[in-house]
């Protein structure tokens, strides 16, 4: 039996939770009448890149580990749009709070450089 979209009405697979098309969330309806909306599952890479990026800011590795949570964030991005998986919002948190490491370590690495200036 084909599963189609109640808002475009295309044909979908039956383990499709949104349209492919429209974007719209599938809901489905159980025996006893009760609305059921099927929730996707959480991308792993979003939470963590954004463990990571989080995790930049408090131990600085020079910048490495804020290198890694925006590359892990930006891949989860990718799948997340092909996947239609849950964890956008980690996935973007992740991008800026990495971009934001990778800043303050320029801005420390700049600081240290013009004191250690002035100090000779």
């Amino acid at each position: 039996m084909s599963k189609y979209c109640t808002k475009c009405g295309k044909e979908l697979k039956n383990e499709d939770i949104f349209c492919g098309y429209c974007g719209n969330q599938m809901i489905e309806e159980t025996e006893d009448g009760e609305k059921v909306v099927t929730v996707s599952k959480t991308n792993g890479l979003a939470v963590a890149g954004f463990v990571v990026s989080l995790a930049s800011l408090l131990i600085s590795f020079w910048g490495i580990t804020s290198v890694v949570g925006i590359i892990l964030s930006a891949v989860a991005l990718s799948q997340i749009k092909k996947t239609n998986e849950s964890g956008k919002g980690f996935a973007i948190a992740g991008l800026i709070i990495g971009i934001i490491g990778i800043i303050v370590t320029i801005v420390v690495f700049m600081f240290l450089g013009l004191l250690s200036l002035v100090m000779y």
